[in-house]
């Protein structure tokens, strides 16, 4: 698998978060009224070929285009968080295989990524948001989307993070993308499948902190009443036991309704940027060896 191209990889990384089953997420045995795992799928694979084919542009013309071809591949927003965590990560991941330069840390390499952000960035994200229309947006009194971009995304990034932890990241150097990223590799070097790592990982992480996406659309009392719930979760047992499963399924049908409300689709977008970063780093290779990718593989190659 290691020689899966940039796009590839985002389009494994979408795919395998997706086909993970994680609570009050889409994945292939539930669906929302009006979003499917299959949406997903398609999206993943458009994504990546757009990554691809625009591999070496800005990090603002990659999100814009990303978003384009996922709208018009399947009309609906399935990953726009995730998008805007993966551009930079893959201009990172570009300049590093063509620099060569070994001192640098792949996180380091996306904050000098982040730092060089320019006003033409900016202009295309705010575009790629308006046409994306994430739910839970509202308005705001400085840098809204709905206004000009600000000349650096990074100020009007610093103002979101406040109820985006999507945002956040571009202000704190991926750090929760990487966290997520090193808990997943440790959940599969000690036994979990891949998939497994995923979802034990999920819970974990919406008992440590508010999913951003529920918190916009419910507010930060029923977000915070969620994440009581994933801390129920884990109090029930340990992973896989017959207690936890109970658990976790009385949480994941509170979760699920037909509107989205409660869908943690934040730290949905988070595991899927941090297993690109997985994939993307010389130790971590094995997972991404380990993990299956017929289906996206079969779907590029138009059979």
């Amino acid at each position: 698998m290691s020689e899966l191209t940039i796009g590839q990889r985002v389009q494994w990384a979408i795919e395998t978060e997706c086909s993970a089953i994680k609570a009050g997420n889409v994945h292939p045995s539930a669906s929302f009224r009006d979003l499917s795992h299959q949406h997903f799928v398609k999206a993943a694979n458009s994504i990546g070929r757009t990554i691809d084919l625009h591999i070496g542009q800005s990090v603002g013309l990659l999100v814009l285009r990303s978003v384009q071809a996922m709208m018009d591949t399947v009309g609906t927003n399935t990953s726009l968080g995730t998008i805007l965590l993966m551009a930079p990560l893959t201009v990172a991941t570009h300049r590093m295989a063509n620099n060569r330069d070994g001192t640098k840390s792949f996180q380091e390499s996306v904050k000098e990524v982040l730092a060089s952000l320019k006003a033409e960035d900016s202009s295309d994200i705010y575009e790629a948001i308006r046409i994306a229309k994430p739910g839970g947006l509202g308005n705001t009194d400085s840098m809204d989307v709905h206004q000009s971009a600000p000349k650096n995304i990074l100020e009007a990034m610093r103002i979101a993070a406040a109820w985006d932890d999507i945002a956040l990241q571009y202000i704190s150097d991926f750090e929760l993308v990487f966290a997520i990223s090193r808990r997943i590799e440790y959940q599969h070097s000690v036994g979990l499948t891949v998939l497994d790592a995923i979802r034990y990982v999920q819970i974990e992480a919406m008992a440590e902190r508010v999913d951003s996406l529920i918190a916009r659309k419910q507010g930060v009392s029923i977000a915070k009443e969620v994440q009581t719930q994933a801390i129920q979760v884990i109090a029930s047992g340990s992973f896989g036991s017959e207690e936890y499963l109970d658990a976790w399924h009385r949480f994941d049908h509170d979760l699920r309704d037909n509107e989205h409300r409660n869908n943690p689709g934040t730290i949905a977008d988070i595991i899927a940027a941090a297993l690109y970063t997985c994939s993307s780093l010389n130790a971590s290779m094995q997972l991404l060896r380990m993990q299956s990718f017929p289906l996206a593989l079969r779907q590029r190659d138009g059979n």
